[in-house]
């Protein structure tokens, strides 16, 4: 096989995929923001190419006094707009107390010091430790398919989002293995939070 042809094949193959991928780059830049309700680009906003019926999942850093807005869209498919589920969880550590009980064995005996068999002594230790849980903050599905979540946080911590890509049908990207493909953008957008009480 000559490396003339070697170099058709592997561009025949890569092309498809390297224009997929320019395709959805920056692909959020294209959903509708809300800058006349005074809201800022966030630079955490994602574009990709996702798999349709695929979930993926991005975290997030939020910071206290600020709100966020959150949405999802797909400029090159608008078919799916409208349809995405997405859930706002965080990973919540807490500590508690573990007993564990050992027994050792001891012989046992009558009055007059003649063996009388067996028993089990308890001893009970205590050790600490954390568990992990995973706690949801939203869930669009519990809230009439919203596309869009704007939300305040009343301190600084790291989210996660996760997405959920419905299959559509119709012309879509198609990928080597016969996938078919969406580009996906996740706008985040925030501005300074609503302060309460006085001003000092």
């Amino acid at each position: 096989m000559s490396n003339l042809f070697k170099a058709l094949i592997i561009t025949l193959f890569v092309l498809p995929l390297s224009s997929l991928a320019q395709d959805c780059n920056n692909i959020v830049r294209y959903c509708p923001h809300s800058k006349k309700e005074g809201f800022v680009f966030n630079m955490q906003s994602e574009s990709g190419a996702f798999v349709q019926g695929d979930t993926s999942e991005v975290s997030i850093i939020v910071y206290k006094g600020m709100e966020y807005k959150i949405s999802l869209c797909s400029p090159n498919h608008p078919q799916l707009n409208g349809t995405f589920q997405f859930k706002i969880v965080e990973h919540i550590t807490r500590g508690e107390w573990e007993e564990k009980t050992t027994y050792t064995t001891e012989v046992e005996y009558d009055d007059y010091g003649l063996e009388i068999g067996e028993k089990q002594i308890p001893s009970t230790t205590k050790k600490r430790v954390y568990r992990t849980e995973e706690i949801v903050r939203y869930d669009n599905s519990a809230d009439e398919n919203a596309q869009e979540f704007t939300f305040q946080s009343n301190k600084t911590r790291k989210l996660y989002i996760k997405v959920y890509v419905p299959e559509m049908e119709g012309e879509q990207e198609m990928g080597l293995e016969g996938e078919s493909y969406s580009c996906v953008g996740l706008l985040i957008e925030h501005q300074s939070g609503v302060k309460t009480g006085f001003k000092r």
